[in-house]
């Protein structure tokens, strides 16, 4: 074969090309005058006036006009021609692979594509631009854009699409001696006048863009005061008068935040904050693929993105590091069950409809932050994960900062709505995100249920005010000599402490039927596996009885197995027993030497062969109570012990119970992970829980079973009275009562 014919050929677009960009890649109006007011900020501008001119007097024959000033640098008549006229120009994208990223100002360049002057096109037809540098003359340029397109495919007009190419529609352009438009005290700036409008306006909607406009740039963070500067300023006007702003800054609402968190994550994982809780600091540095304490690994899209599941040892392996280098983020946090005092209702509504904001080298990048907007996935994964592993956008504020030449796969989208996916580092950017806010959400709920506790008043003491408070009344009562008053009085009394009893009662059974509950489905998994496995092969050796094919040596050894699994059922049984409610009515004297052996058979799928579980008695400890109870307490702390010795990675893991007869007391040790300083005061709070799937009730039904028994339950923190270095708790028994 032969080649009979060859050449070659340019590009060459069609004029309708412009409005394809202007309206594909221009999402909508707020977006386009957007885009050009960050072309101002680009200039090195101090001041932008957006104007929305002749829109009142719907019977004037003035067009409306929208009117975008500032005071930047401008252009001169070379660079109309030579990179406002070219688009997709590579001028800023070269300065920004160069040293010469930087304005004067030291402002970071935004645009690269050179397609963001197309945002003209969203908002009208007839473009007129004013420009001027300091020391060049006035350029006036006019472009109408209905010469380049007439009508699309949705048009209700029956004129043909222009059918002319991009080159052959010529623009005027003219340059002034004398400046005609530009006649700011700087000299020198640009005026873009846009009419014959593509969009209906609203004053309303320049509320909208007064929040943009102040969202570009982020507050003055504490500790980023030197390296954020607020010089930009835009001020939106309809016709001659400033548009009053409704805006209520963000560092008002810094200040107010209870809990606030500062970060940087870098590339390898290692993680630095700052976190604080009504002025409370703690420092800390964790490495995010090493944690054992927060459970990141379990992180729902963290895992997918940097692990992956080892079918021979069946765990899951890191198996990459990050393709995002460092950032930093700052978060703030409010809690809506313990609401702040005096918060009015105005900076209520303000915080839920604010959540998490981007910012590249100090300019937002959008829509980050818009309400609606699950940038982060936290909606998402509170429904496909665990919920309590992640904030809610209501409860959050905040701030994330990257830079573009530590982080060059982060880039805008095409249509200059978010950022691109390159390489997959997006998702790697926002599950390191949810990561810290992780750490974060664990620093909190330990500050919330610690201030709970401050406000909580144990059950006696509550009773003892309802006895003053009845006191006090009834003497009051009796001065006046009112005995109808007093009687009805003492009959609320009465009523009222009968419901106190039936509360308590109530609660005790729900503890109980808790700890009846756990037992029940721990043993139930064992014991629905054995009963399958036994079913299996029960049918497999009827099928070769009928055969024929069974020895008299294979129906001893069937029979034997089928008696060692009846024989484990019946323990299990057995170990249950104690457990349900009316064993618990018959209290004699437990020995918990002998309960604690009794867990040992309990757990014994759970630890033979994987973990060394002792218990060493130097004199038994003998207590007035029932069976179930003790056995309960000691469930909830060995099914603790063994999570969390395997959540560890260690080959030698250990379980120990000492039995101290002398002192009434009972030491149980792990050599896991153990417990933070921070978590001591609130581990037996109902439903607080540092398990990935945890009730948080084991602890807490715990130490209210002791409390029945005038027993109590703390945590070992010195280390010398440890027996193993993981979580250590002292059960001190009363053998008086």
């Amino acid at each position: 074969m032969s080649v009979i014919n060859q050449g070659s050929e340019l590009f060459r677009p069609y004029a309708r090309l412009v409005s394809i960009l202007g309206d594909q890649l221009i999402s909508n109006k707020w977006v386009g005058v957007i885009e050009l007011v960050k072309n101002c900020y680009d200039a090195d501008a101090d001041n932008v006036y957006v104007r929305f001119l002749n829109f009142d007097n719907k019977s004037s024959k003035e067009p409306r006009i929208i009117e975008i000033e500032d005071d930047g640098d401008g252009m001169s008549l070379d660079t109309i021609l030579d990179i406002w006229m070219r688009p997709a120009t590579p001028n800023k994208l070269n300065k920004k692979k160069s040293d010469n990223r930087y304005t004067a100002k030291g402002r970071l360049m935004q645009g690269d594509k050179g397609v963001g002057r197309f945002a003209v096109y969203k908002l009208g037809n007839n473009i007129e631009i004013y420009t001027k540098t300091e020391s060049s003359n006035e350029v006036n340029l006019k472009l109408n854009f209905r010469e380049f397109t007439q009508d699309d495919e949705f048009s209700n007009e029956n004129t043909e699409v222009n059918s002319k190419f991009l080159d052959e529609i010529p623009s005027s352009w003219f340059e002034n001696d004398k400046p005609v438009k530009i006649t700011n005290a700087k000299n020198k700036g640009t005026i873009i006048r846009i009419t014959d409008l593509r969009n209906d306006w609203k004053k309303d909607d320049l509320d909208k863009l007064d929040k943009a406009f102040y969202k570009m740039i982020p507050p003055v963070i504490p500790g980023m005061e030197k390296k954020i500067k607020r010089d930009f300023d835009v001020k939106v006007m309809w016709n001659e008068e400033t548009h009053p702003s409704a805006i209520l800054p963000f560092e008002k609402i810094i200040e107010i935040a209870p809990f606030s968190f500062q970060g940087s994550i870098e590339d390898n994982g290692k993680f630095t904050f700052l976190y604080s809780h009504n002025k409370n600091e703690k420092i800390g540095e964790i490495n995010l693929f090493e944690d054992e304490e927060h459970n990141i690994s379990k992180l729902k899209l963290f895992r997918e993105q940097f692990y992956y599941y080892d079918l021979e040892v069946k765990e899951w392996i890191l198996h990459r590091k990050p393709k995002v280098g460092e950032f930093t983020f700052y978060f703030y946090a409010f809690d809506w069950v313990n609401k702040i005092e005096g918060l009015t209702t105005f900076q209520e509504e303000y915080i839920k409809d604010n959540s998490v904001y981007l910012y590249r080298d100090s300019t937002r990048v959008y829509p980050y932050g818009e309400r609606g907007i699950d940038w982060l996935m936290l909606s998402k994964f509170r429904s496909e994960d665990r919920a309590g592993n992640y904030f809610s956008y209501n409860d959050l504020i905040g701030f994330v900062f990257v830079h573009q030449h530590k982080n060059p796969k982060l880039r805008d989208a095409a249509d200059r709505e978010g950022l691109m996916n390159i390489d997959g580092a997006y998702d790697d950017f926002v599950a390191l995100i949810q990561a810290g806010l992780k750490v974060m959400k664990d620093f909190v709920e330990i500050d919330k249920h610690k201030d709970k506790i401050k406000k909580q008043k144990p059950f006696s003491t509550a009773n003892e005010e309802f006895d003053n408070s009845f006191t006090e009344l009834r003497d009051s009562i009796a001065n006046f000599d009112d005995k109808s008053i007093l009687n009805k009085s003492k009959r609320l009394f009465n009523a009222t402490n009968n419901l106190i009893q039936r509360y308590k009662e109530s609660l005790s059974i729900t503890q109980e039927l808790a700890g009846v509950g756990m037992a029940v489905e721990k043993s139930s998994h064992d014991t629905f596996t054995l009963i399958k496995k036994l079913q299996e092969n029960t049918s497999h050796f009827i099928v070769q009885f009928k055969k024929n094919k069974i020895s008299a040596k294979e129906l001893e050894e069937f029979l034997k197995d089928l008696n060692d699994s009846l024989e484990f059922l019946y323990t299990e049984l057995q170990v249950l027993q104690p457990l349900f409610r009316v064993a618990r009515k018959v209290t004699k004297n437990v020995s918990i030497e002998e309960v604690s052996s009794r867990i040992k058979r309990y757990f014994k799928r759970d630890i033979q062969g994987k973990i060394d579980f002792n218990v060493v008695c130097e004199q038994d400890i003998v207590v007035k109570t029932n069976t179930g109870l003790i056995l309960q307490i000691l469930i909830n702390l060995m099914d603790n012990a063994i999570y969390w010795v395997n959540e560890k990675k260690i080959e030698n893991k250990k379980i120990e119970i000492l039995i101290d007869g002398e002192n009434d007391l009972m030491l149980f040790a792990d050599n896991g992970i153990g417990i933070n300083k921070d978590i001591e005061d609130i581990i037996f709070m109902e439903f607080y829980s540092t398990k990935a799937e945890g009730r948080g009730l084991g602890l807490y039904i715990v130490r209210e079973l002791l409390d029945r028994i005038g027993g109590e339950i703390s945590v070992i923190n010195e280390d010398n009275l440890k027996l193993l270095p993981g979580a250590n708790f002292s059960i001190k028994f009363n053998t008086k009562k």
